[in-house]
């Protein structure tokens, strides 16, 4: 192939890419981690946009090309692990199993997860997941949108039997979705002391859902 003809100069662009793409996602990764370890140390209400780029090393405008808002690091950082807790559910039910098992395996893996973070932390997340899913719906997404904890696990319990035929798989993983986050900001707040939530809450929900069957 001739030097200087167009596909020699795309390969040339296409190989700058790649150390460009990497130090985009460093710069993320810093912004993060930065947030992270500030919000540890300061807590969240007392840690600013500036106070990010100080500690990340970078300028303001590079944060706002990642992130509107300091609450949008916030929900980056992974605080409830969904993907984990499906996981956890997806173990239960390969073997017997019934409802309660696999809605307490999902609240276990989210409490293992929360332990990780500051209660501050944890409380902010809950409020602006709410938030967040205040303006989806405003902008036209659905409940089955919105019911990502639950909405795998109890579609596969039902095909399983563990829940009736007819029930409405949406609002069931909706409820549940709410109590559980309702139970972890009131953990975070320090309303329910230390005692593990996953075994109470579980049959309650448990028994919730079981009760929200046709008929």
């Amino acid at each position: 192939m001739a030097r200087g003809s167009p596909d020699s100069k795309h390969d040339h662009r296409q190989g700058r890419a790649v150390p460009v793409r990497a130090r985009s996602h460093a710069s993320r990764d810093a912004i993060i981690q930065g947030a992270l370890a500030l919000w540890r140390t300061k807590g969240f209400a007392a840690t600013t946009v500036t106070d990010i780029c100080k500690a990340a090393n970078v300028s303001k405008a590079l944060f706002y090309v990642y992130f509107a808002r300091r609450e949008d690091v916030l929900m980056e950082v992974e605080v409830f692990t969904i993907r984990d807790a499906h996981l956890a559910a997806q173990a239960v039910a390969s073997r017997p199993y019934d409802l309660f098992d696999l809605i307490k395996a999902v609240i276990e893996t989210l409490e293992q997860g929360v332990r990780h973070y500051p209660a501050e932390l944890v409380f902010e997340t809950v409020l602006e997941t709410y938030r967040i899913e205040r303006r989806a719906l405003a902008d036209g997404a659905t409940e089955a949108d919105l019911a990502l904890l639950f909405l795998e696990p109890f579609e596969q319990a039902r095909r399983d039997g563990e829940l009736p035929a007819g029930i409405d798989i949406v609002r069931a993983a909706r409820i549940a979705q709410v109590l559980v986050g309702d139970a972890i900001r009131c953990r975070a707040a320090g309303d329910l002391g230390e005692q593990p939530l996953a075994e109470s809450l579980a049959r309650e929900i448990s028994a919730l859902i079981g009760g929200l069957g046709p008929g």
